[in-house]
């Protein structure tokens, strides 16, 4: 019975460890060089239309297909011209593809006192550091 015990403490322990709550903190590790913080500012009607969001597409065209919905806040590079009316961006997985000029506009401009710089986190995906402009 004592074996028993310790058994289920074990595995009480071991489960309670691997539960998303004890998983590692996403911390930036570094800044995505290449990339600036754009963010969607498209009217309300586009940005509350669920069934058909602003996508990430995987080339610079209209007719594309869809890869995800495009970021509120999204890395834009800055060492690629816009093609077709598209900017270079990427999804949280880091996964490339290219979203529309038409609803974009510099985060600073939408977020008027605040920064944004995207990096790569711990795990290894998209992140971003957010903060407050010096005056």
């Amino acid at each position: 019975m004592r074996f028993s015990h310790r058994a289920a403490i074990l595995a009480a322990i071991t489960c309670s460890i691997s539960h998303p709550a004890f998983a590692l903190h996403r911390t930036p590790v570094r800044a995505l060089d290449g990339y600036r913080c754009m963010a969607l500012d498209a009217p309300e009607r586009v940005m509350m239309d669920f069934r058909h969001p602003i996508p990430l597409q995987s080339e610079p065209r209209d007719d594309a297909p869809s890869l995800a919905p495009a970021l509120a806040v999204l890395p834009v590079a800055t060492n690629a011209p816009p093609t077709n009316g598209y900017v270079r961006s990427m999804n949280l997985a880091l996964r490339p593809g290219w979203v529309s000029t038409r609803w974009l506009k510099a985060y600073d401009a939408v977020h008027p006192g605040m920064t944004c710089t995207p990096y790569i986190m711990n795990d290894g995906k998209l992140g971003f550091v957010f903060g407050r402009a010096t005056q």
